[in-house]
Protein backbone atom coordinates (compact mmCIF):
# COMPACT_ATOMS: atom_id res chain seq x y z
CA UNK A 1 0.00 0.00 0.00
CA UNK A 2 1.38 3.42 -1.00
CA UNK A 3 1.74 5.81 1.94
CA UNK A 4 1.30 9.58 1.78
CA UNK A 5 4.97 10.45 1.37
CA UNK A 6 5.35 7.97 -1.49
CA UNK A 7 2.27 9.36 -3.19
CA UNK A 8 3.51 12.93 -2.78
CA UNK A 9 6.81 11.97 -4.38
CA UNK A 10 5.02 10.12 -7.20
CA UNK A 11 2.31 12.63 -8.04
CA UNK A 12 3.29 16.14 -7.02
CA UNK A 13 5.82 18.18 -8.97
CA UNK A 14 8.12 19.56 -6.30
CA UNK A 15 11.01 22.00 -6.53
CA UNK A 16 13.32 23.81 -4.13
CA UNK A 17 13.91 27.54 -3.88
CA UNK A 18 15.67 29.52 -1.15
CA UNK A 19 15.93 26.40 1.03
CA UNK A 20 12.15 25.90 0.83
CA UNK A 21 10.25 23.15 -0.96
CA UNK A 22 7.34 24.11 -3.21
CA UNK A 23 4.68 22.60 -5.42
CA UNK A 24 2.27 24.29 -7.83
CA UNK A 25 -1.41 24.19 -6.88
CA UNK A 26 -3.36 22.89 -9.87
CA UNK A 27 -6.35 25.11 -9.05
CA UNK A 28 -4.81 28.36 -7.86
CA UNK A 29 -1.84 28.02 -10.24
CA UNK A 30 0.50 29.53 -7.66
CA UNK A 31 3.53 28.08 -5.92
CA UNK A 32 2.73 26.63 -2.52
CA UNK A 33 5.33 26.20 0.18
CA UNK A 34 4.96 22.68 1.55
CA UNK A 35 7.58 22.75 4.28
CA UNK A 36 5.83 22.11 7.58
CA UNK A 37 2.34 22.17 6.01
CA UNK A 38 0.97 18.63 6.34
CA UNK A 39 -2.65 19.70 5.65
CA UNK A 40 -1.60 21.41 2.43
CA UNK A 41 0.11 18.24 1.23
CA UNK A 42 -3.08 16.24 1.87
CA UNK A 43 -5.08 18.88 0.00
CA UNK A 44 -2.73 18.78 -2.98
CA UNK A 45 -3.09 14.99 -3.23
CA UNK A 46 -6.88 15.39 -3.11
CA UNK A 47 -6.81 18.06 -5.82
CA UNK A 48 -4.44 16.00 -7.96
CA UNK A 49 -6.89 13.11 -8.03
CA UNK A 50 -9.83 15.23 -9.17
CA UNK A 51 -7.81 17.19 -11.74
CA UNK A 52 -5.65 14.42 -13.18
CA UNK A 53 -7.41 11.12 -12.47
CA UNK A 54 -11.16 11.44 -11.92
CA UNK A 55 -12.19 12.44 -15.45
CA UNK A 56 -14.71 14.91 -13.96
CA UNK A 57 -12.72 18.13 -14.32
CA UNK A 58 -13.35 20.50 -16.05
CA UNK A 59 -16.42 19.28 -17.98
CA UNK A 60 -18.57 18.04 -15.08
CA UNK A 61 -17.22 19.87 -12.03
CA UNK A 62 -15.40 23.05 -11.13
CA UNK A 63 -13.24 23.34 -8.01
CA UNK A 64 -12.48 26.25 -5.70
CA UNK A 65 -9.78 26.31 -3.04
CA UNK A 66 -9.89 28.37 0.16
CA UNK A 67 -13.29 29.77 -0.78
CA UNK A 68 -15.75 30.88 1.94
CA UNK A 69 -13.32 29.59 4.61
CA UNK A 70 -13.57 26.05 3.21
CA UNK A 71 -10.51 24.04 2.21
CA UNK A 72 -12.05 22.80 -1.05
CA UNK A 73 -15.44 23.38 -2.69
CA UNK A 74 -16.67 21.25 -5.58
CA UNK A 75 -19.38 22.69 -7.83
CA UNK A 76 -21.51 21.27 -10.60
CA UNK A 77 -20.30 22.83 -13.84
CA UNK A 78 -22.83 25.28 -15.26
CA UNK A 79 -22.76 24.69 -18.99
CA UNK A 80 -25.39 27.10 -20.31
CA UNK A 81 -24.01 30.63 -20.55
CA UNK A 82 -27.34 32.45 -20.12
CA UNK A 83 -28.51 30.35 -17.17
CA UNK A 84 -25.98 30.61 -14.38
CA UNK A 85 -27.84 31.40 -11.16
CA UNK A 86 -26.10 31.22 -7.81
CA UNK A 87 -25.56 27.65 -6.66
CA UNK A 88 -24.46 26.17 -3.36
CA UNK A 89 -21.40 23.91 -3.43
CA UNK A 90 -22.08 20.34 -4.48
CA UNK A 91 -19.50 19.17 -1.91
CA UNK A 92 -17.51 20.90 0.83
CA UNK A 93 -14.21 19.20 1.68
CA UNK A 94 -12.18 19.75 4.82
CA UNK A 95 -8.68 18.27 4.74
CA UNK A 96 -6.69 17.43 7.83
CA UNK A 97 -3.14 16.29 8.49
CA UNK A 98 -2.70 12.55 8.10
CA UNK A 99 -2.52 11.83 11.82
CA UNK A 100 -5.65 13.86 12.67
CA UNK A 101 -8.60 12.16 14.36
CA UNK A 102 -11.44 13.06 12.00
CA UNK A 103 -14.10 12.44 14.63
CA UNK A 104 -12.94 15.62 16.35
CA UNK A 105 -14.07 17.59 13.29
CA UNK A 106 -17.60 16.24 12.82
CA UNK A 107 -19.20 19.38 14.28
CA UNK A 108 -17.06 21.62 12.09
CA UNK A 109 -18.03 20.04 8.76
CA UNK A 110 -21.72 19.81 9.68
CA UNK A 111 -21.71 23.48 10.68
CA UNK A 112 -20.18 24.41 7.32
CA UNK A 113 -22.72 22.32 5.42
CA UNK A 114 -25.71 23.87 7.18
CA UNK A 115 -24.46 27.42 6.70
CA UNK A 116 -23.70 26.88 2.99
CA UNK A 117 -26.92 24.89 2.31
CA UNK A 118 -24.71 22.10 0.97
CA UNK A 119 -25.85 18.46 1.07
CA UNK A 120 -22.53 16.59 0.97
CA UNK A 121 -19.41 17.06 3.07
CA UNK A 122 -16.10 15.23 3.16
CA UNK A 123 -13.49 14.95 5.90
CA UNK A 124 -10.17 13.69 4.47
CA UNK A 125 -6.77 13.03 6.02
CA UNK A 126 -5.43 10.73 3.27
CA UNK A 127 -5.91 7.58 5.36
CA UNK A 128 -9.62 8.12 6.04
CA UNK A 129 -12.48 9.56 4.02
CA UNK A 130 -15.68 10.30 5.92
CA UNK A 131 -18.75 11.42 3.99
CA UNK A 132 -21.67 13.43 5.42
CA UNK A 133 -24.83 13.23 3.34
CA UNK A 134 -27.94 15.22 4.20
CA UNK A 135 -31.05 13.07 4.78
CA UNK A 136 -34.21 14.85 5.95
CA UNK A 137 -32.30 17.66 7.68
CA UNK A 138 -29.96 15.18 9.35
CA UNK A 139 -26.56 13.99 8.20
CA UNK A 140 -25.84 10.36 7.45
CA UNK A 141 -22.18 9.54 8.16
CA UNK A 142 -20.28 6.91 6.15
CA UNK A 143 -16.69 5.82 5.78
CA UNK A 144 -15.58 5.70 2.15
CA UNK A 145 -12.89 3.34 0.89
CA UNK A 146 -11.13 5.64 -1.58
CA UNK A 147 -11.44 8.87 -3.54
CA UNK A 148 -13.28 7.14 -6.38
CA UNK A 149 -16.23 6.76 -3.97
CA UNK A 150 -16.49 10.58 -3.92
CA UNK A 151 -16.44 10.46 -7.70
CA UNK A 152 -19.45 8.13 -7.55
CA UNK A 153 -21.28 10.54 -5.18
CA UNK A 154 -20.74 13.37 -7.64
CA UNK A 155 -22.03 11.40 -10.61
CA UNK A 156 -25.11 10.32 -8.66
CA UNK A 157 -25.99 13.93 -7.87
CA UNK A 158 -24.98 15.40 -11.19
CA UNK A 159 -28.28 15.00 -13.03
CA UNK A 160 -29.15 17.70 -15.55
CA UNK A 161 -30.89 20.61 -13.90
CA UNK A 162 -34.64 20.36 -14.63
CA UNK A 163 -34.83 24.14 -14.26
CA UNK A 164 -32.99 24.41 -17.56
CA UNK A 165 -36.11 23.04 -19.24
CA UNK A 166 -38.17 25.82 -17.64
CA UNK A 167 -35.54 28.33 -18.73
CA UNK A 168 -35.72 27.25 -22.37
CA UNK A 169 -39.52 27.46 -22.31
CA UNK A 170 -39.34 30.96 -20.79
CA UNK A 171 -36.88 31.95 -23.51
CA UNK A 172 -39.57 30.97 -25.99
CA UNK A 173 -42.14 33.17 -24.26
CA UNK A 174 -43.81 30.80 -21.79
CA UNK A 175 -44.90 33.00 -18.87
CA UNK A 176 -45.65 30.12 -16.46
CA UNK A 177 -42.04 28.94 -16.79
CA UNK A 178 -40.81 32.51 -16.28
CA UNK A 179 -42.97 32.82 -13.15
CA UNK A 180 -41.57 29.56 -11.73
CA UNK A 181 -37.99 30.70 -12.29
CA UNK A 182 -38.33 34.18 -10.82
CA UNK A 183 -40.09 32.79 -7.74
CA UNK A 184 -37.12 30.48 -7.23
CA UNK A 185 -34.20 32.64 -8.27
CA UNK A 186 -35.20 36.30 -8.32
CA UNK A 187 -36.88 37.21 -5.03
CA UNK A 188 -33.70 38.94 -3.85
CA UNK A 189 -30.63 40.61 -5.37
CA UNK A 190 -28.66 37.36 -5.61
CA UNK A 191 -29.37 36.90 -9.31
CA UNK A 192 -29.94 39.36 -12.12
CA UNK A 193 -32.79 38.58 -14.53
CA UNK A 194 -32.75 39.96 -18.07
CA UNK A 195 -36.04 39.81 -19.98
CA UNK A 196 -38.02 41.53 -22.69
CA UNK A 197 -41.53 42.92 -22.81
CA UNK A 198 -43.71 43.27 -25.87
CA UNK A 199 -43.80 46.71 -27.45
CA UNK A 200 -40.44 47.59 -25.90
CA UNK A 201 -37.19 47.51 -27.87
CA UNK A 202 -34.72 47.45 -24.99
CA UNK A 203 -34.03 44.57 -22.63
CA UNK A 204 -34.78 44.96 -18.91
CA UNK A 205 -32.49 43.95 -16.03
CA UNK A 206 -34.26 43.34 -12.74
CA UNK A 207 -34.34 41.66 -9.34
CA UNK A 208 -36.60 41.63 -6.25
CA UNK A 209 -39.40 40.05 -8.29
CA UNK A 210 -42.84 39.51 -6.83
CA UNK A 211 -45.98 38.23 -8.55
CA UNK A 212 -49.37 39.41 -7.38
CA UNK A 213 -52.39 38.18 -9.31
CA UNK A 214 -51.75 39.14 -12.95
CA UNK A 215 -48.93 41.59 -12.34
CA UNK A 216 -45.20 41.12 -11.96
CA UNK A 217 -43.37 43.62 -9.74
CA UNK A 218 -39.59 44.13 -9.80
CA UNK A 219 -36.75 46.58 -9.15
CA UNK A 220 -34.51 47.76 -11.95
CA UNK A 221 -30.88 46.75 -11.47
CA UNK A 222 -28.75 49.75 -10.61
CA UNK A 223 -31.75 52.03 -10.21
CA UNK A 224 -32.65 53.20 -6.73
CA UNK A 225 -36.32 54.10 -6.50
CA UNK A 226 -38.95 53.59 -3.84
CA UNK A 227 -41.48 52.65 -6.48
CA UNK A 228 -41.27 49.19 -8.01
CA UNK A 229 -41.74 48.67 -11.72
CA UNK A 230 -44.47 46.30 -12.88
CA UNK A 231 -46.02 44.75 -15.96
CA UNK A 232 -49.07 42.61 -16.81
CA UNK A 233 -48.29 38.96 -17.44
CA UNK A 234 -49.64 39.13 -21.01
CA UNK A 235 -46.99 41.77 -21.84
CA UNK A 236 -44.16 39.30 -21.19
CA UNK A 237 -42.28 38.45 -24.39
CA UNK A 238 -39.29 36.32 -23.39
CA UNK A 239 -36.65 35.59 -20.78
CA UNK A 240 -33.07 36.25 -21.88
CA UNK A 241 -30.84 35.29 -18.95
CA UNK A 242 -30.57 34.59 -15.23
CA UNK A 243 -27.09 35.00 -13.81
CA UNK A 244 -25.39 35.39 -10.44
Amino acid sequence: MIDLQQEITTKLIKYSKDYQEYTKCLIREIQISINGKPEELVRQIFIHFFIKESGLFPDIISIEVEANNHDVEIYKKQKYENFKPYQSPLIIVEVKREDANLKHHYDQIQRYLKKACCDIGILYNYHEIIAFTRKNDQFEINNLKNLTDIQTLILQTNNDNNDLLYFKKAQNGNFDSFAYLIRKYAKYTTNKVVFKLKQQQSEIEGYFFNIQENKVYYDLCGKYSQKQQNFDYQDFEKLISIAY
